[in-house]
């Protein structure tokens, strides 16, 4: 059997890579531990099955998986694990400026487009993913 995942990085745009907190969740453990534990907890589902690819789903209204990116981890050879993979999840998140705006505030249409057109193409990227791997 094959180690789990072991290098995990979190892209989102603009390009900012970090380091996932990794909680290795098994068959026969409660589904309730991947429920976020407050508001503003990000949670990603990474379905990782030594026989095929591994898929990322997001449980967050504001997050959206566009594609994940396997890469041979640098250095891991040293440390003689089993899973020497690297796992690169991409994803977009909605701004701070993508809320409801009430009567009266409204924004310019020409940033109602702009928005539109950024969101349009953030659904298209997760929309193609998986199957544009």
């Amino acid at each position: 059997m094959m180690d789990p995942p072991y290098y995990i990085l979190f892209s989102t745009q603009p390009a900012s890579l970090g380091h996932p907190i990794i909680q290795y969740q098994y068959a026969d453990d409660s589904p309730l531990a991947l429920l976020p534990q407050h508001p503003d907890e990000q949670v990603l589902l990474l379905e990782y099955n030594e026989n095929a690819s591994v898929t990322v789903t997001s449980t967050s209204r504001t997050l959206a998986v566009k594609g994940v990116k396997s890469e041979e981890a640098p250095g891991a050879a040293a440390e003689n694990k089993h899973n020497d993979k690297m796992y690169i999840i991409e994803a977009t998140t909605m701004s701070k400026t993508d809320k409801l705006h009430l009567p009266g505030d409204l924004p310019s249409p020409q940033s109602l487009i702009a928005q539109f057109k950024q969101r349009n193409l953030a659904i298209r990227e997760a929309l193609a993913y998986p199957e544009g791997l």
